[in-house]
């Protein structure tokens, strides 16, 4: 984050965070919000903090919890885009789920412990073409399944119910038919007429070349919210370790740094995200998403039932990318 994005948010920010009238307002707001983004960037303890910033540790544990929460409150308040970057016609967003590690809360027993031997609260999210994340769902236990975090979630909830304000379905150059508007996710995702996910299987000596060649294409678009997550890390270390804090301070500081990336996507453009703007290549060599993050993937579970709607989108979309939406060179990246 350069001086002027500070400066920015400290006076977006500011107004909100004082909680001490009798001091200088400018030199109080600044130490707070300094204090807080040093603690989410840099992932050191809170007990670190003391020394540098003054302060004692329950006053800094205090004053992260209130700033994230000040954060999220003020920085909270486009479908062409997946077509043109990233060649998929209708998607609207990308959607997947991270495990963030944490310490056992008290009294907490099983409830957050996950396949992975550690405890987790989940965060979903999704995001648009740009890496900038749209919609967040935060605070599922680690030890859900992974179907069951999107149904019970408020994005899966939405679009069950039909309340995300999508666009009516219209006609796609060279299908039949119209096509909805939809997101995309992995195999951790049930197939439906909103969510686009891969044809299973994972031996492409099997797998139909068209099938193949409409994974890769998915996997293009989807690849963006893995990104988001890979840029969202990098910036914030405090996602690089097991977080020590209080359940309700890890859900603050969660969505705290969901909006401060968004805020810094905003500002600066190009910060920290050369690495992924590589629109034509999606190969392994490419993805560098887990070099970087230490968010834990969700548990590939998936449910392989879906209706007959959902099938047909899905065989309409292969048919588009295999002939009329054809790229030059994706039968090179198989």
């Amino acid at each position: 984050m350069n001086s002027t994005t500070f400066e920015e948010l400290v006076c977006l920010v500011g107004p909100h965070v004082t909680r001490f009238p009798n001091f200088r307002k400018d030199t109080l707001v600044v130490g707070e919000i300094s204090c807080t983004l040093r603690y989410l960037a840099s992932g050191d303890s809170m007990m670190s903090l003391l020394y540098s910033f003054r302060m004692g540790h329950s006053t800094i544990s205090k004053l992260i919890f209130e700033c994230c929460s000040v954060i999220w409150q003020v920085l909270e308040k486009n479908t062409r885009e997946f077509e043109d970057k990233w060649n998929l016609p209708h998607c609207v967003a990308a959607i997947d789920g991270k495990h963030i590690v944490h310490q056992d809360f008290s009294n907490d027993g099983s409830y957050h412990f996950n396949y992975k031997g550690t405890h987790n609260t989940v965060l979903l999210a999704m995001c648009d073409a740009s890496y900038n994340f749209l919609l967040v769902d935060i605070g599922a236990p680690g030890r859900c399944s992974d179907g069951g975090v999107f149904r019970s979630s408020n994005i899966g909830k939405a679009f069950a119910n039909k309340t995300i304000n999508l666009p009516e379905p219209i006609d796609v150059d060279g299908v039949n038919g119209p096509i909805p508007y939809f997101i995309v996710g992995d195999e951790a995702f049930p197939l439906t007429e909103y969510l686009m996910r891969p044809y299973p299987g994972r031996r492409r000596s099997t797998m139909p070349k068209d099938e193949e060649i409409f994974n890769y294409r998915l996997s293009r678009a989807r690849r963006t919210i893995e990104n988001a997550f890979g840029i969202l890390v990098s910036r914030f270390r405090i996602f690089r370790k097991p977080i020590i804090a209080s359940e309700k301070t890890i859900i603050n500081i969660t969505k705290a740094t969901i909006v401060l990336h968004d805020f810094i996507q905003k500002l600066e453009t190009d910060a920290g995200i050369s690495m992924y703007n590589q629109a034509i290549s999606c190969s392994a060599s490419n993805m560098q998403t887990d070099k970087l993050q230490r968010l834990v993937p969700l548990n590939r579970a998936g449910s392989n039932h879906y209706n007959s709607n959902a099938k047909e989108i899905r065989d309409k979309l292969k048919m588009y990318v295999n002939h009329a939406g054809a790229l030059e060179y994706q039968q090179r990246q198989l």
